[in-house]
């Protein structure tokens, strides 16, 4: 099985995502041996379940209403859950539930969706959702087949141009395969969804530059997510994350770091681990290692997180702890 790289990029969609609609977060499989849903990794059964959020009625009163909310991501962590639903983060920090009849666990994804495909050949969709699964599962080979036949059978749609799947198709691939260092490829694919408008796809190739040690172009495309959406966890999230880790000294700076991590943070309710781990980076390069510890201890308490990152992150503490900064490598080229 292949150790993922990182987790601070890693993102697939359901669906033709539109411009400030990203998609979830990859990371290798939590080791559950609970019957708990909590910190597991789902992903939906099909295209765009419609989860349930709640919102005041009016501002500033109790009195709370039920709003359906079509989530565009590829999988999802469970933060919590009750009865037969299950609470995510959707992509700009809103809290929301999922029927749990409407999402597949991780470990049982595969078969789910090889079942899908055998069931009904006309459904290409399948090949998407278990090309992540696998990729999530630490296959990514495996994962780049599937997408291939995605690509390959995804029907033309109406009007001219290429088929809106194609986008989905081109950022996931492009996302692996920048994952096992073939850049050229990847960035390529990464290239394709950008042009079709795929806001996760420049997420992405942000990211795969940054895996390639381009880290102008990479903090290029933060920029314009930015501009697109300041308040976009993930785009804040990443971009902290160079700032602060970069092994250039050129690219860093510590403030900046602090700012978006600091707002990534707030806008999940300061319960994700992942964006804690990175503010606690930032801290770090900030000299503000009191910051640091107490930021990457937090980021522990959140369950998921320290089921998939506690040995990494346990390492960064230590760090932090010795009063020392967190630096990344770019990933050689295969």
């Amino acid at each position: 099985m292949m150790a993922l790289v990182s987790r601070r990029a890693a993102l697939a969609t359901g669906l033709a995502a539109t411009v400030g609609v990203l998609g979830g977060s990859a990371a290798p499989v939590p080791k559950g041996d609970s019957k708990s849903w909590v910190g597991k990794t789902v992903l939906p059964k099909k295209a765009d379940p419609i989860a349930t959020y709640y919102e005041p009625v009016q501002p500033g009163k109790d009195d709370f209403q039920a709003l359906p909310r079509a989530l565009y991501a590829a999988s999802w962590e469970v933060k919590a859950e009750k009865d037969e639903r299950i609470q995510v983060l959707d992509t700009d920090g809103t809290q929301c539930w999922i029927e749990k009849s409407r999402v597949v666990p991780l470990a049982d994804a595969v078969d789910f969706f090889t079942k899908a495909i055998q069931d009904n050949e006309k459904d290409v969709y399948p090949y998407n959702f278990r090309g992540w699964a696998k990729y999530l599962l630490g296959k990514p080979d495996d994962a780049v087949k599937d997408f291939d036949e995605f690509l390959k059978l995804a029907p033309v749609g109406p009007g001219p141009g290429p088929n809106p799947y194609h986008a989905v198709g081109f950022s996931n691939r492009g996302l692996v395969l920048a994952e096992l260092g073939r850049f050229d490829a990847a960035i390529k694919d990464l290239n394709e969804a950008v042009k079709l408008g795929h806001a996760p796809a420049q997420l992405n190739r942000g990211w795969a530059y940054e895996l390639k040690g381009e880290y102008k172009k990479a903090i290029a495309d933060y920029e314009v997510l930015l501009r697109l959406g300041p308040d976009l966890p993930q785009v804040l999230n990443n971009f902290a994350w160079l700032k602060a880790t970069c092994p250039d000294a050129t690219f860093r700076d510590g403030k900046r770091a602090v700012e978006l991590a600091k707002r990534a943070c707030e806008l999940t309710g300061n319960r994700e681990g992942e964006y804690l781990d990175t503010l606690a980076a930032a801290h770090a390069e900030s000299d503000d290692f009191t910051a640091a510890v107490k930021a990457q201890k937090l980021a522990l308490e959140d369950n998921g997180y320290a089921k998939r990152y506690g040995e990494d992150a346990q390492k960064r503490l230590k760090l932090y702890q010795d009063r020392k900064p967190y630096r990344t490598e770019p990933l050689k080229p295969q």
